[in-house]
């Protein structure tokens, strides 16, 4: 398995990442985490999601970059914990070969309490 980048935050932060993700853009962040910021680019065809000199970058057309900010809000709402994984498999609906694993962290870390 390919090590992939854990994004973990607020329900506003994942909120705010999705607009950016659905809109495109260019997202600056505090040195003090592990990511320095996020570049959203508006291409052709399947999401294809990178890191390059600790920037997160997500290039896709509109289709595959709107299911992924719907998958960003839907972890961002979870009332519990939990988290999902984003990842590329041959035949993936809206992701792209070579795009690197997500992992969705929600608001309130960890595995559901149910």
């Amino acid at each position: 398995m390919t090590e992939g980048v854990n994004v973990s935050g607020d329900q506003a932060g994942f909120h705010a990442l999705a607009v950016l993700v659905a809109g495109g853009g260019e997202l600056a962040l505090s040195d003090e985490g592990q990511l320095l910021g996020v570049l959203v680019e508006a291409t052709e065809g399947p999401v294809v999601a990178g890191l390059h000199d600790r920037r997160l970058t997500v290039r896709g057309g509109d289709e595959g970059r709107s299911i992924l900010a719907d998958e960003l809000r839907a972890v961002g709402d979870m009332d519990d914990g939990g988290h999902a994984h984003i990842e590329y498999f041959e035949g993936h609906f809206y992701l792209g070969a070579g795009s690197l694993p997500l992992i969705l962290i929600s608001p309130h870390g960890g595995m559901p309490r149910r």
